[in-house]
């Protein structure tokens, strides 16, 4: 008996985060209230309380459970892969994956935080996440250090971002076949990052 409350406080938290998900990327941020989310949910209206002092902290947690399970769909693929221009593959792959099996999730999970909680230094650190994906893609944390002492692995790696995501728009919109994008994308970053270690010696003519 006992262990009853702490069951149920978990199974209303699991519903309400279901059920704000869904509502969050149908309606968004500004068309969704709590007390949709509750009816949603299928609990009762205090029990929204329970859980999250209001509602950008009840999106905050949303965005960062969303990152959480991209982040384990990446993990889960790159088990395995050492080299570094398959991992690109792998990322971009999983990337278009995930945005087709869940219809604006990334876009409010990834973006939205910045615009609606600009203040709040919680949807700076889900925003910034994003500067870990060079250390990703590398995978070994030695080849990462390296790569650090050439370039700042964060600017880069929104930079980066930002790049893929224009390209996929750019890409849809000219009927780009999928495989070329990918594989040209992740030859030009692998090639663009490549250690300078990496690269066989020049030969110079006197």
């Amino acid at each position: 008996m006992p262990e009853a409350a702490p069951r149920t406080q978990s199974n209303s938290l699991d519903r309400l985060r279901e059920a704000a998900r869904s509502l969050f990327v149908r309606n968004g941020y500004h068309y969704t209230r709590p007390q949709d989310i509750v009816r949603e949910a299928g609990v009762a209206n205090g029990t929204f309380y329970l859980h999250f002092k209001d509602k950008r902290e009840a999106f905050l947690d949303f965005a960062e459970q969303a990152q959480n399970e991209l982040l384990a769909l990446y993990l889960e693929r790159l088990a395995g892969v050492s080299d570094r221009r398959q991992r690109w593959r792998i990322i971009f792959n999983t990337v278009i994956d995930f945005s087709i099996q869940h219809p604006g999730l990334l876009h409010a999970a990834f973006f939205d935080p910045l615009f609606i909680a600009p203040d709040d230094p919680e949807a700076w650190r889900l925003y910034d996440r994003l500067g870990q994906l060079i250390r990703l893609a590398v995978g070994d944390e030695a080849a990462a250090e390296r790569l650090g002492q050439q370039y700042d692995l964060e600017l880069i790696s929104h930079a980066l971002t930002g790049m893929f995501r224009n390209a996929l728009i750019f890409g849809a919109r000219k009927g780009i076949d999928r495989d070329k994008l990918i594989d040209e994308l992740s030859t030009f970053i692998d090639r663009a990052l490549e250690l300078e270690s990496d690269r066989p010696d020049e030969i110079h003519e006197d």
